[in-house]
């Protein structure tokens, strides 16, 4: 049996039929979603009513769809900010059925895959508090820095999982997990390895990759009577074709830096969404703004900083060597 495991499409239905579509040529038998469907590019709708009409699919709950019950009890005469314009312009697109779908979906699920082996699947079910330093390895920010100051290749990272999984932080909560498969997404950082007897898989991000790759992400698990096969996906869409196709919708009229910052994420799988909201912090502690919901001068400031930062011939240097690293 070839299951394609997929995750974090963050409303980019381009990239989603595209993976749908060579998961179908590579003769998968069935689908696990986990979760993070809507928001940022502006095809929410299209792709959840994909999932709705999909065959064989298992769907779990992302913290995005966590955000809809409180955006549809939140009084809308607030909703001035430009931070969060793209986010509030998808909930008043969303249909009726679509919002239920979405927020009825279960926030976990085992999955008996065959006699004898069981399946895991939530959207990030580590506790984080708990972890040692080496939970940096899991943040698409932390990533992002160490491939800018010494890059390294996808296998590198992989070993790297492999030992965080093991660690002695982390191995307990997974080996509590009663399932011989355990699936995650949210970092957007495709990954896999095994903790004792247990498979653990990321298949990484569809619609946002952040591990410097901008090929959407996902992965095949096959499972035999011999074992487990894990095969890890890209696969290459219009990327250019796709922002074309978002800057015609209200959502990039109502959340143009936000969506610039998405776009460019797009191009590169590079993690600058966390880039833009650490200048947008500092400029906020200056004000005596707060530090999450910033106000849309300050949206404004920090946007223009970011662009600036991106121009100057020190960080160029650092984005040509990562590059030739990893290509």
């Amino acid at each position: 049996m070839r299951t394609a495991i997929i995750s974090d499409v963050h409303g980019n239905y381009p990239a989603l039929a595209s993976v749908i579509e060579d998961a179908g040529a590579n003769s998968v038998d069935n689908f696990i979603f986990l979760g993070d469907y809507i928001f940022d590019m502006p095809f929410s709708n299209e792709v959840a009513r994909l999932l709705m009409n999909l065959d064989n699919a298992h769907i779990v709950k992302g913290n995005k769809e966590g955000y809809l019950r409180n955006l549809a009890k939140d009084n809308q005469d607030n909703w001035t900010l430009n931070q969060f314009g793209g986010l509030y312009q998808t909930f008043r697109e969303l249909p009726h059925e679509i919002y239920d779908f979405l927020d009825n979906l279960a926030e976990e699920c085992y999955i008996p895959v065959k006699p004898g082996v069981s399946v895991y699947a939530a959207h990030f079910p580590i506790n984080v508090k708990i972890l040692s330093p080496k939970f940096f390895l899991l943040r698409s920010s932390y990533f992002h820095e160490k491939m800018l100051e010494e890059p390294f290749t996808h296998e590198q990272y992989l070993t790297e999982f492999s030992d965080l999984i093991n660690c002695d932080e982390l191995r307990p909560q997974i080996e509590q997990i009663n399932a011989d498969i355990i699936l995650f997404g949210h970092n957007h950082l495709q990954s896999y390895g095994y903790c004792g007897d247990k498979l653990i898989i990321n298949p990484g991000s569809c619609g946002l990759p952040l591990d410097f790759n901008p090929a959407a992400a996902y992965t095949i698990l096959e499972i035999t009577d011999n074992g487990f096969t894990v095969t890890e996906k890209r696969v290459a869409y219009d990327i250019e074709t796709a922002i074309n196709q978002a800057k015609k919708t209200a959502v990039y009229e109502k959340s143009k830096i936000w969506s610039e910052i998405v776009f460019l994420t797009l191009r590169t799988g590079r993690d600058y969404t966390r880039v833009f909201f650490d200048i947008a912090k500092k400029i906020a502690v200056s004000k005596d703004e707060p530090e999450a919901n910033f106000s849309n001068s300050t949206v404004e400031e920090a946007y223009e900083i970011f662009i600036k930062e991106r121009e100057t011939p020190n960080y160029k240097i650092k984005n040509k060597i990562s590059e030739d690293r990893v290509n």
